[in-house]
């Protein structure tokens, strides 16, 4: 059943002669599971076509009536919520802050009466909610889904998030770094759909990615893989929450433009950047060359085909791109220089929330029966 809804959601629409072709197993095989899959409302057969020669196929494609996930994406600063179908597509969409509250408590009385009223919402409608994905600060221990010790995430640290939210709301739940939920929503709906290795790299009040190769996320031996935004770009610079000294995050984050630029918040910064303040503009062409810096190394350790940028800082060195582009080509192996793309994030502010639906599909394509129950 894995690998018949892997090649399904590869190829959009696929008939069962060509699964035959694609997968290996039997004509039989296929058609049994197949019809199984259509009983469970997780496929359905789509209008047939022509062949060039013979009778018409008929085509299998998900079934898009039936099923829902729902993408929490727990920020430092704020949340959002999704719901889509098995194809990916959005189908509503609540966002909110965080602002004043520490800790899980905190957190639960703002997100927690929005999970539960679109909880509701699908079940009143007579549909099923295959599982609830979370994107969240790292690192934490992905199999328990308990956080780590997240830097600048005050009050998470040993926190069982998977085990309470599968308890206070009876869905499986999947947890997953917010920089890797991120990674996934490119590679399962956006830019790397095709396949391709890539790096995406968030930039906010912290500075994560997330390595997709093969189609897979890499996680390490730790669960540190990716964790670009504790390298270290200062050798003499402060020392971070997470115990380094001089990582990217303590210069190149938001945090890390307002402590070397002391203002209010980004728009002041950006603000004076644009009427030409020396200072700011100082401080801007350092954050450039940080992530010109880091992005070099990732290019170097990760040999990505796509980096992808988002996150909240994202939005305000955009304009930016073109520049960081061209001083990459200048500083890579000749031969390679052409060969990586820097993109913006598909998604915008809601990456991580759709990769986080991304994990529940994954896990189903992984597990079709245990997911389905």
């Amino acid at each position: 059943m894995s690998v018949i809804l892997k090649e399904i959601w590869k190829h959009a629409q696929v008939s069962r002669v060509e699964l035959v072709a694609s997968t290996g197993l039997t004509s039989g095989t296929i058609s049994n599971l197949t019809q199984e899959l259509i009983q469970l409302k997780v496929i359905r057969e789509y209008q047939s076509i022509s062949g060039l020669v013979g009778r018409k196929r008929v085509m299998l494609g998900f079934d898009l009536r039936y099923y829902r996930i729902i993408g929490l994406d727990i920020g430092r600063s704020s949340f959002e919520i999704v719901l889509t179908d098995l194809a990916g597509n959005k189908l509503q969409a609540t966002e909110g802050n965080v602002n004043g509250h520490t800790g899980p408590e905190g957190y639960w009385a703002v997100i927690g009466p929005y999970l539960e009223a679109i909880k509701n919402d699908v079940i009143a409608e007579g549909l099923k909610i295959v599982g609830l994905g979370v994107g969240v600060p790292g690192p934490m221990d992905h199999e328990k889904g308990i956080l780590i010790n997240p830097p600048n995430f005050k009050g998470w640290a040993g926190y069982p998030l998977k085990e309470v939210l599968e308890r206070q709301y009876g869905l499986p739940a999947v947890i997953e770094d917010d920089a890797r939920t991120s990674a996934l929503a490119e590679s399962r709906y956006g830019l790397g759909k095709s396949g391709a290795d890539l790096v995406f790299v968030t930039m906010g009040i912290g500075i994560g990615s997330g390595v997709i190769f093969n189609g897979e996320i890499v996680r390490g031996t730790n669960s540190l893989y990716g964790q670009v935004g504790h390298m270290t770009i200062e050798p003499n610079g402060m020392r971070c929450e997470c115990g380094n000294q001089g990582c990217w995050e303590t210069v190149g984050s938001i945090i890390g433009i307002l402590r070397r630029f002391d203002c209010g918040d980004m728009n002041a910064f950006m603000t004076a950047v644009r009427e030409g303040d020396s200072d700011a503009l100082r401080c801007m062409e350092e954050t450039l060359r940080y992530l010109e810096t880091a992005l070099i190394n990732i290019c170097n350790m990760y040999d990505p085909e796509i980096i992808v940028l988002g996150g909240r800082l994202f939005p305000y060195i955009s304009e930016y791109l073109p520049v960081i582009q061209e001083r990459l080509r200048g500083r890579l192996f000749a031969f390679a220089k052409d060969r990586v793309l820097l993109q913006p994030a598909t998604f915008g502010e809601s990456q991580s929330a759709m990769g986080a639906t991304a994990t529940v599909l994954d896990a189903l394509f992984s597990r079709p029966l245990e997911v389905l129950g």
